[in-house]
């Protein structure tokens, strides 16, 4: 699943970023904080459904929904104790 299938409500793990961007778009993912592992939730869409707030390290990243395509995600189905 990728990033944009994420719905609001939801949260999901980063589990990778697709080899098909650029090398520059995968280091600005990873400059952003998109990293394997790392938590993320939608934290407001706008009017339009594009671009996307995403919260990820306490910090709101907005990506278009073609970005997001890129990053894919696992959903986390409940939080771990």
């Amino acid at each position: 699943m990728n990033l944009s299938e994420l719905k609001k409500g939801e949260k999901a793990r980063v589990i990778g970023i697709s080899q098909g961007c650029t090398a520059e778009v995968h280091q600005r993912f990873l400059d952003l904080g998109f990293v394997k592992g790392v938590a993320i939730e939608i934290q407001n869409i706008s009017p339009l459904r594009d671009p996307v707030a995403y919260n990820i390290h306490n910090t709101l990243i907005s990506l278009r929904l073609d970005d997001a395509k890129m990053i894919a995600i696992e959903k986390i189905e409940h939080e771990e104790s």
